[in-house]
């Protein structure tokens, strides 16, 4: 099994490495912007799945603004 981070800060290092974090603390993924990714589920997989939206820096050679969702899991 996957080991659980607990923190925000567990969380953001694990989002910073390109990996989606499975933490137990809802509270964290709040803090740090996360939503549920289908608000109207409740149980089952679907329901253990936060996303939030991230702006990274502009491209220097094209200029271009990139957007990325970024996910995370609750475990339950």
């Amino acid at each position: 099994m996957p080991a659980l981070v607990h923190t925000a800060s567990e969380i953001e290092l694990m989002l910073r490495r390109g990996l989606a974090p499975i933490t137990d603390n809802a509270t964290a993924l709040l803090e740090l912007g996360f939503e549920r990714a289908y608000p109207q589920i409740r149980s089952g997989f679907d329901a253990t799945i936060w996303e939030r939206s991230v702006d990274l820096p502009q491209n220097a050679r094209t200029g271009a603004k990139r957007l990325v969702r970024e996910r995370a899991f609750l475990s339950v």
